[in-house]
């Protein structure tokens, strides 16, 4: 497989509690159409007859696919969803060499095309001029009727759920989008998150739910409330720079549209204030029919809660899947996986996730 050279400078500039890595220099032989970064973390470039993955290791660009007319797309999971210059959709398995399925799913004048996930499913989300649609497969889900320059999703969050918040840039102020869902998309409700008297670039959003803002000298990163938190001295960039989250890595990636550099900005020393997790008592308890099991955590997180028996066997799984940051509430039926109800007695709810356990005892009694 082919590798282009690229130029790495390997020197660090620590701005405040962010650091810099030097330029990673794309080959000027590349006209870079688009940028994505996967949830796996791996840097994608869009050109206009290939897919370049960006080699972990050395840095070099590496021709994974060739396609023909791409004008934008998002990866996910293993997938290049891909919008050509006719706006027709294509899916490309990435891992299946030259397998590219031509979708029957046309795009009017389309400026942004990302990629979500509701359920598990990958769903894309398309900026239009007047407009931000979601796509499952090839139908169209849902609409939401907004004029927007630029838009971000949250990394992995999930938008099958109401709290999951969208964001869009217009004219220099970013809203937040919230109270809707892909197939419920007429029920998101916008407020003013930020506004500047200076030009934005770009926009994006990390799990945490911070927003970062670039503007063509620095980055401002506000909190998802819109509260400002911090700044971040960058050299200049121009208009049509790029500003992207790494879910895997939780750093920065910007790519300067003059120059074809791309920097890595990560913060150092940063941890989040409080418990990543916090299980409360459930409510009712004892249990008679049904009892509510509230958990509290500070950042998205793939999660478990299961109910066990005295003796530490499984009863049954009351929640499970990725959790955006926030409270939740789940109902356990005082049942096992096949829908009996379970005899009086002690019985635990266990929360399990990467950042760590948590647990607490209940009881059946009716």
């Amino acid at each position: 497989m082919k590798k282009l050279m690229v130029v790495l400078v390997p020197i660090c500039f620590i701005f405040g509690a962010w650091q810099q890595s030097g330029d990673i220099l794309l080959p000027k032989t590349i006209q870079v159409d688009d940028l994505t970064i996967d949830n796996s973390g791996e840097i994608w470039i869009l050109s206009s007859a290939t897919i370049l993955k960006l080699d972990a290791t050395s840095n070099n660009p590496i021709l994974i696919q060739r396609v023909a007319d791409a004008r934008m797309f998002s990866v996910i999971d293993g997938k290049a969803y891909i919008l050509d210059n006719s706006n027709r959709l294509l899916i490309v398995e990435l891992d299946e060499g030259d397998v590219v399925q031509l979708t029957n799913l046309f795009f009017n004048t389309p400026t942004q095309l990302s990629t979500a996930v509701v359920d598990g499913e990958a769903t894309l989300v398309v900026l239009e001029p007047n407009q931000l649609l979601f796509a499952v497969e090839e139908n169209i889900r849902g609409v939401v009727v907004t004029k927007a320059d630029r838009f971000s999703t949250v990394p992995l969050g999930d938008y099958g759920d109401t709290q999951t918040p969208l964001f869009t840039l217009v004219n220099n102020q970013i809203y937040s989008w919230t109270g809707g869902t892909v197939i419920k998309a007429n029920d998101y409700r916008y407020k003013l998150l930020y506004s500047s008297s200076g030009s934005i670039l770009d926009i994006s959003v990390d799990q945490r739910g911070n927003v970062y803002v670039l503007f063509s000298d620095s980055i401002v990163v506000l909190r998802d409330n819109g509260e400002y938190k911090s700044k971040i001295a960058i050299d200049f960039v121009p208009s049509g720079s790029r500003l992207l989250v790494n879910p895997a890595r939780n750093n920065l990636v910007l790519f300067n549209d003059m120059t074809q550099a791309l920097k890595i900005i990560s913060e150092v020393g940063k941890e989040e204030k409080g418990d990543v997790i916090v299980l409360n008592k459930n409510h009712p308890n004892p249990v008679d029919n049904y009892t509510e099991i509230e958990f509290t955590i500070n950042q998205p997180l793939d999660l478990t809660i299961t109910v066990y028996n005295l003796i530490g066997e499984p009863v049954k799984a009351v929640a499970r899947g990725y959790y955006t940051r926030g409270t939740h509430r789940v109902l356990w039926h005082a049942d096992d996986e096949q829908g009996n109800l379970v005899p009086n007695g002690v019985y635990f709810y266990r929360l399990e996730s990467r950042r760590g356990v948590a647990i607490r005892q209940l009881i059946v009694l009716r």
